[in-house]
């Protein structure tokens, strides 16, 4: 790490396209850093970086590596011998996973509010951005979305003295860095196989997450086990719909334009809130954000205004347009909980029917949770499940899609469910089962977000 510590020093990053890696690889740009990188295919995400001015290859190849390279940094999802990994090792290349590169990032300012949970983390790190933004602080950040009113998920401000960071439990790297007050939204079982199978030593790295926090601690009540941490720990606040919460949500009213929230600290003192996207999950969210920035010192009222003019995260219930009459709606949603929570946002709409097309990502979580997705599902009028996303995991043999279509069908034996294998098959979808006045949500955070720009292609052949 210490090559990487001088000015100007050239970074490659392996698999640079990614939420995090993309979002490693400008935070490090804006430090002075000369960064590169590769990835597996080209991607939106890619396209941006190049835009910026970081060249991206695309396609692993020894050749990307060369000794004039003073870092490499690579992430989780890639195997240790990646031949970009090993040209690096044969150079005497530094090679270090992303947590390493996060320590740089949050050293690069004085406190850090880090962000966590199993669900929720981007959102309400974006909203306390806003907030924070608003108030005049100038809060650097490093978040795993793209905040649409903040146009990236990585910015260095010179100005300021917080840092928000979105923590990732995923493979323990929220454990890797300095937390100066942290929030967590939820603890749900989800990536046990980083946390050796276990729901408890997932808790556990929970419990250190907050327990190495040098200031304020915020959880929300709402949740049985971020409660139960809570109750355990004194100096924790806690926030949620829950009455016993200590900061509550007292009033949820959805409306056409969002949704229209009340909001009372634990001194009885209330402010009425107009948040742009509906779901009470994303009210808890903009609670969350709104306690922090209290804790940190923002008066209360204070510490709402900047939710207002939050418009949302790409991928996050992101409106992407419409074909046929039909609204055509975005989400990363990829765990039962999340499908369910985003479903349930949908039918506050005034749509006529609701559909979902669901990629399952992953074979170690439909191995463990696919039974569950099919009580997530529906809710949907009609379901579409296409080929599993492996993501960067091996096959497991029995473990595909198939499983969470037959889960669907056994809690909804009424219903509609397609399996369609190859997303190009998913083309006429707008038109072969949507009805003007439906909305068609995908869901998955895998390449399931591409079907809305075959959509839109197909939209020109319609039209013309």
């Amino acid at each position: 790490m210490n090559r990487a510590l001088q000015p100007s020093s050239l970074v490659h990053i392996v698999a640079i396209g990614g939420a995090a890696m993309s979002g490693i690889a400008r935070y490090l740009q804006q430090l002075g850093h000369k960064v590169v990188g590769s990835d597996v295919r080209e991607t939106s995400t890619t396209a941006a970086l190049r835009s910026e001015g970081i060249v991206v290859e695309i396609g692993h190849r020894a050749s990307n590596v060369h000794p004039k390279i003073d870092l490499v940094v690579y992430s989780t999802a890639v195997p240790q011998d990646n031949v970009e990994l090993v040209a690096a090792q044969s150079y005497g290349i530094p090679v270090v996973h992303r947590s390493s590169a996060m320590q740089l990032i949050v050293a690069s300012k004085p406190a850090a509010a880090v962000v966590s949970g199993t669900h929720g983390k981007t959102s309400t790190a974006s909203m306390l951005t806003g907030i924070l933004r608003s108030a005049g602080h100038h809060p650097s950040f490093f978040i795993g979305g793209t905040p649409a009113a903040l146009g990236t998920n990585a910015l260095f401000d010179v100005d300021g003295k917080w840092i928000v960071v979105e923590g990732d439990e995923s493979d323990r790297s929220f454990l890797a860095f300095d937390r100066s007050a942290v929030l967590v939204t939820n603890i749900e079982a989800d990536h046990l196989e980083h946390w050796d199978n276990s729901f408890a030593r997932l808790v556990q790295g929970f419990e250190s997450f907050v327990d190495g926090c040098s200031g304020p601690i915020v959880l929300c009540h709402d949740d049985i086990t971020t409660r139960s941490v809570a109750a355990a720990r004194s100096q924790a606040r806690t926030y949620g719909f829950d009455a016993e919460a200590q900061y509550r949500l007292i009033s949820y009213r959805s409306e056409s334009s969002g949704v229209r929230l009340v909001m009372e600290a634990p001194h009885g003192e209330q402010v009425e809130v107009q948040l742009r996207q509906r779901g009470r999950d994303m009210a808890t969210n903009a609670l969350g954000a709104a306690t922090l920035a209290h804790q940190l010192g923002l008066a209360w009222p204070a510490a709402v205004i900047g939710l207002e003019s939050f418009r949302g995260v790409a991928r996050r219930f992101e409106h992407r347009g419409s074909c046929n009459g039909v609204d055509l709606v975005d989400d990363y949603a990829h765990t039962a909980t999340e499908i369910a929570t985003t479903l349930a946002r949908a039918r506050e709409g005034s749509w006529n029917r609701v559909i979902a097309v669901c990629q399952p990502h992953r074979y170690t979580r439909i191995a463990a949770h696919g039974h569950e997705y099919g009580e997530a599902l529906r809710s949907a009028d009609l379901v579409v499940v296409t080929a599993l996303d492996p993501a960067f995991e091996a096959p497991i043999e029995g473990i595909d899609a198939s499983i969470v279509v037959d889960s669907v069908r056994k809690a909804a034996p009424n219903g509609v469910v397609e399996f369609i294998e190859q997303l190009d098959d998913l083309a006429d979808l707008p038109w072969r089962l949507g009805r003007p006045g439906d909305v068609i949500v995908t869901l998955g955070c895998g390449t399931i977000t591409d079907a809305h720009a075959l959509w839109a292609l197909e939209a020109r052949k319609y039209e013309d």
